[in-house]
């Protein structure tokens, strides 16, 4: 009886070990895709976003310290991600502001409330 109790054991501490990694990585969890495919560049932009709310394309060099070419990359994987709008700047109508989406600022709740954790 011993041996079947065994086996019993080792078979239920299998299961377990391939279910938890699973729930581990959240995989699920749709907010946390939103990010998985943008660079490290996209995200400090939106987080910068976030933070300070809208910002030119200037002003985001300013903020993030990257080049002007990457904050111009970043933005358009942003957009594209539909994150982040563009409009035109009252002030100059040669430059454009860009502004979190309501997803945009859903999503940067959720790495807040992930960070926390």
């Amino acid at each position: 009886m011993t041996g079947t109790h065994q086996t019993h054991a080792t078979t239920e501490a299998t299961e377990t070990r391939t279910t938890e990694p699973e729930a581990a990585t959240g995989a699920t969890d749709p907010e946390s895709d939103v990010f998985a495919d943008l660079p490290p560049s996209a995200k400090l932009v939106h987080f910068v976003l976030d933070r300070d709310g809208d910002l030119t394309q200037t002003g985001l060099v300013e903020e993030t310290a990257l080049s002007a070419r990457t904050v111009r990359t970043a933005l358009g994987r942003l957009e594209d991600a539909g994150l982040v709008t563009e409009s035109i700047c009252l002030r100059d109508a040669r430059k454009r502001v860009y502004s979190l989406t309501d997803d945009g600022a859903d999503a940067g709740e959720s790495l807040d409330v992930e960070a926390e954790a």
